[in-house]
C-alpha cells in the first residue's frame, strides 16, 4: 500500500501542472484569446467600391432620362456605372447607352434605335454580364427585340458598327435585331438567338428561321 509520502508527491504534482494552465491560458476555442488574436474584435467593413452619380451625367453624352443604370467590372478599366438613357421624342435616336469609370470619365456612348412609348424598349439582360464581361442590353425599336453587345476594351467597348451609319437596329458585328439572349449557360456564358425572316414567297409570308450564336473571344457566330 503506498504510504503517505506517495499521496503528498501526488497531490503536489497536480497543483503545480493545474498553476501552470492557469499561467499559460488554454489554447482551445472555450478558453482565453491570444493578445493579438482577430476573433471576438470588430473587423473592418469590405470597401463599398466606386461611387458613381445616380444617373447619367452631361459629359457622358447621352441628354435624356436615365431608365437604368449596372455597375459592372471591366477587364481593364476597373469599376464601371453603365447607363440606359431614352433621349426626347424630339430626338433620334432615342436611345442612348453610356457609362463612366470610378475617376469620373466618360465613355463614347452608343447610340440605339428604342420605342419612345413602349415599355422596357431598352433594359439590360438578367444578368446583365456573363463569364465573358461582355454587356448585354435588350432593344426594340417598336416591332422585335434586338441584343446590343457591349463588349470590353482597352479603353472602353468596342464599336457596334451598324451596318449602317443612319440605321441603329437592324444589325452590327455586336448589334442583332429580331434576337434575344439566352442564359447563361453551364459555360457561364449567353448564346444568342437571332431570327431570320425569310422573303419567300414574300416577306410577309415568308418563313422565319432561328440561328444560335456563341462567343468565339472576338465575334458571335453561327453554331451547329
Amino acid at each position: 500500500m503506498p504510504g503517505r509520502g506517495s499521496a503528498a508527491a501526488r497531490a503536489a504534482l497536480l497543483t503545480s501542472a493545474l498553476a501552470a494552465m492557469l499561467v499559460a491560458g488554454c489554447s482551445d476555442a472555450g478558453g482565453p484569446r491570444r493578445s493579438g488574436s482577430n476573433e471576438g474584435k470588430a473587423t473592418a467593413s469590405a470597401p463599398t467600391g466606386a461611387s458613381f452619380p445616380p444617373s447619367a451625367p452631361s459629359a457622358a453624352g447621352c441628354a435624356g432620362r436615365t431608365l437604368a443604370h449596372r455597375d459592372i467590372r471591366h477587364p481593364d478599366l476597373g469599376p464601371v456605372r453603365v447607363f440606359l438613357v431614352r433621349r426626347p421624342a424630339s430626338e433620334q435616336p432615342a436611345g442612348c447607352v453610356t457609362a463612366v469609370t470610378q475617376d469620373g470619365r466618360a465613355l463614347t456612348p452608343v447610340e440605339v434605335d428604342a420605342n419612345w412609348v413602349m415599355a422596357g424598349a431598352l433594359r439590360f439582360a438578367a444578368p446583365a454580364t456573363d463569364s465573358t464581361r461582355n454587356v448585354f442590353v435588350t432593344y426594340n425599336p417598336g416591332r422585335y427585340d434586338g441584343v446590343l453587345v457591349l463588349v470590353p476594351t482597352a479603353d472602353g467597348f468596342a464599336d457596334i458598327e451598324w451596318a449602317s451609319p443612319d440605321d441603329h437596329y437592324s444589325g452590327g458585328r455586336y448589334a442583332f435585331y429580331y434576337a434575344r439572349p439566352v442564359g447563361p449557360g453551364e459555360d457561364g456564358e449567353y448564346a444568342i438567338v437571332h431570327s431570320i425572316k425569310g422573303c419567300d414567297p414574300s416577306c410577309a409570308e415568308g418563313a422565319t428561321s432561328k440561328v444560335i450564336l456563341r462567343w468565339d473571344g472576338r465575334d458571335y457566330l453561327p453554331t451547329g
